[in-house]
C-alpha cells in the first residue's frame, strides 16, 4: 500500500477510528519509551557483564522517538558506548576516566584527571554498513581505537596514540607517569573486553607480548633508515648488532630489553617488523618510545617509513 493510500484511508476513518489510531500510536510510543528505560536500568545498575553488553548494544542503535511520542531530553546513540565503557571500568574499580555532561545538553564525554580539560574523549558512531564507533579525542581529532559491540571487536590505532600521547602531550611537557596512567586505563579496557566477553582485541603498538610483531608502514624498509639507527645508537653509547632473524638490526637496552628490527617477509616479499623482548612481557614498543629519547627521535624523524600499521579495515 502506498503512503498516499494510507493517508486517504486515515482521512476517511470514522471519528472512533481516528481516535483509536491516535491512542494506539501513543500506546506504542510509550511502550517504546518503557523498553528504553528498562534497558537504561540495566546499563546503569547491572553488575552482570553480559547484561551490560546487551543493553549497550541495543541502546547504541535504539530509536526512542516515534511518530506520536517524542522525548526532548535524550542521549545520543554514541553516548551509550561511553556509558558502557565507564560502567565496565567501574566494575573493575578503574575510575580514572571521568564521565561528564556538557552544560545545557545531555551530551557526554570523558576527561582524565591526569590531563588538562583541553583533552576530552567521546565516541563517534560509524555511519555506514560497518557500524561500530571510534573513541575520539576532540581537540586533536585522533581516533584512539575502534569498537564494535555486536562483532566483539576492538582495534587500537598506533598513529593516533603517537600523535596524541607523544607529539601533543609528552613533547609538550606532560609527564610520562601521567601519560602511563591514562594509557593503563585504555589498555585495561581492552583486557576487560577480552577477558569478560571474549572480544577480539588488537592492541597494536601497545601490545606487550614478546611474540608481537609490529608491522612497519614501509614493507621494504630502506637500509638508510636502519643506518640512521646505528648512528644515533652509537652517539648514545649503545651498540647495534645484526639481527639474528636475518636482514636487520638488534639493540640491547637497559632493563633487559631487546629490540629487533628485521625483515620477516617470505622470499621475494619484504615485511619489516619491530619486536620487543623482555622477560616479564610488560614492555611494548610504545613504552620504548616513551622512555628512550634517542629511539623516539629516530622513530619520529622517520615516521613515514617506521609508523606501525593498524588494522586497515578500520583505520585508513
Amino acid at each position: 500500500m502506498t503512503n498516499d493510500a494510507k493517508k486517504i484511508d486515515s482521512a476517511t476513518l470514522s471519528t472512533h477510528g481516528k481516535l483509536s489510531m491516535f491512542n494506539e500510536g501513543l500506546k506504542s510510543g510509550l511502550a517504546n519509551g518503557q523498553k528504553f528505560t528498562k534497558l537504561m536500568d540495566q546499563l546503569i545498575d547491572t553488575n552482570d557483564g553480559e547484561t551490560l553488553l546487551t543493553a549497550a548494544k541495543e541502546l547504541s542503535d535504539f530509536k526512542l522517538d516515534s511518530a506520536y511520542v517524542t522525548f526532548p531530553h535524550q542521549y545520543q546513540n554514541a553516548d551509550y558506548y561511553l556509558i558502557f565503557m565507564s560502567r565496565l571500568l567501574g566494575m573493575h574499580d578503574d575510575e580514572h576516566a571521568i564521565l561528564n555532561t556538557r552544560a545545557h545538553s545531555e551530551s557526554l564525554y570523558h576527561v582524565f584527571n591526569e590531563l588538562s580539560d583541553d583533552y576530552t574523549f567521546l565516541y563517534q558512531v560509524v555511519d555506514n554498513d560497518n557500524g561500530g564507533a571510534y573513541y575520539h579525542e576532540q581537540t586533536t581529532g585522533e581516533n584512539l581505537f575502534y569498537i564494535h559491540l555486536e562483532r566483539r571487536l576492538l582495534r587500537f590505532n598506533s598513529t593516533a596514540f603517537t600523535n596524541l600521547f607523544i607529539n601533543k602531550l609528552l613533547l609538550k611537557g606532560v609527564g610520562v607517569d601521567q601519560i602511563n596512567t591514562v594509557l593503563a586505563t585504555l589498555i585495561n579496557f581492552g583486557h576487560y573486553l577480552q577477558d569478560d566477553f571474549g572480544f577480539n582485541v588488537d592492541f597494536n603498538i601497545l601490545d606487550v607480548a614478546n611474540a608481537a610483531k609490529y608491522e612497519l608502514h614501509e614493507a621494504d624498509l630502506s637500509g638508510e633508515v636502519v643506518d640512521k639507527l646505528f648512528v644515533t645508537a652509537a652517539k648514545n653509547d649503545y651498540m647495534l648488532q645484526n639481527s639474528p632473524h636475518g636482514h636487520g638490526a638488534q639493540i640491547q637496552l637497559p632493563g633487559d630489553l631487546l629490540i629487533d628490527i628485521f625483515d620477516a617477509g617470505s622470499a621475494g616479499t619484504a615485511k619489516w617488523v619491530i619486536t620487543v623482548h623482555d622477560d616479564e612481557q610488560r614492555v611494548s614498543w610504545f613504552d620504548v618510545l616513551l622512555h628512550f629519547d634517542f629511539m623516539r627521535d629516530w622513530y619520529l624523524e622517520n615516521i613515514e617509513s617506521l609508523a606501525i600499521k593498524a588494522d586497515p579495515l578500520v583505520f585508513a
